[in-house]
């Protein structure tokens, strides 16, 4: 059953925990993930990068070298090389020994259990070959249903959806344009993620008119830093960011909100009085 991302219309927002339970378990690791799904949420932020010999690993950065025990470059690396590494023990002694995810296996996870997966696509170069073997994959593990395609590049998202027009690509905006929908539009989006920063009430009415799914990203608190996400907005504008979030999840315009700690998502769908999913 194809995952419905569209979930304001039904009174839902989909909590979606920024590279899985990342505040508690290593990040992009099926710990990770699958703290998600015992927490009783389904959909999750992910990073995704091709090796030098065309295998998908999750990751974030380009390099190994802050989340494992090794260093490289991820696009230059065979899986077999990255795979000798460590990609928990950084995070503390219980993770020592986690394997990097094999984006095929999280794919089929996602699938046997429900999970939607916004997945980022971070590629540097060999773009042609990178999206060719992305829809080939999504293909394979019939997860196309269950994943919307995240990307800064849109050029690079695009190729996927050209080679596989039945993917659902979210474009990121960190800007404000003279006219924004059509912005997003022009990049053939089926979602947006914003941010706090760049976006306006009007913005998501705009969006949510065209059909598209909205993300709103906020940005975890720095380390040692005890203001909240919100705190920390109110401390840069001077007025009560919390407030305009909260009105824009009560008025339906955000289906995905993301964050790395589950436990404040929660409490930010439960203030706005809605279902948490």
């Amino acid at each position: 059953m194809a995952f419905d991302f569209h979930s304001a219309k039904r009174g839902i927002i989909l909590a979606n925990p920024h590279r899985g339970y990342c505040t508690q378990f290593p990040e992009n690791t099926m710990p990770a993930f699958q703290a998600v799904l015992d927490n009783g949420l389904h959909t999750i932020e992910i990073d995704t990068a091709m090796t030098a010999d065309e295998q998908f690993v999750v990751i974030h950065d380009p390099t190994i070298n802050r989340t494992s025990n090794g260093t490289g470059y991820v696009e230059q690396m065979t899986l077999a090389e990255i795979k000798q590494y460590d990609f928990g023990g950084y995070f503390g002694e219980a993770f020592k020994n986690t394997p990097i995810p094999e984006l095929r296996n999280v794919l089929l996870w996602a699938v046997e259990n429900g999970m939607g997966l916004v997945l980022e696509l971070k590629q540097r170069r060999n773009h042609a070959r990178c999206a060719e073997v992305l829809a080939d994959l999504l293909r394979e593990t019939n997860a196309i249903d269950n994943v919307i395609l995240l990307g800064f590049d849109h050029v690079l998202i695009n190729r996927v959806k050209t080679l596989l027009p039945q993917t659902k690509i979210q474009v990121v905006t960190l800007a404000r344009y003279q006219n924004q929908l059509q912005a997003v539009l022009g990049s053939n989006a089926d979602s947006v993620c914003c941010e706090y920063h760049y976006v306006t009430k009007e913005d998501l009415i705009a969006y949510k008119n065209a059909g598209l799914t909205t993300r709103l990203f906020l940005h975890s608190a720095k380390p040692g830093e005890i203001m909240s996400t919100t705190q920390r907005y109110n401390e840069k504008y001077g007025y009560d960011a919390e407030s305009d979030i909260l009105e824009w999840l009560r008025e339906g315009l955000i289906d995905m909100l993301s964050h790395d700690d589950i436990g404040y998502l929660k409490e930010m769908v439960e203030k706005a009085g809605k279902l948490v999913y």
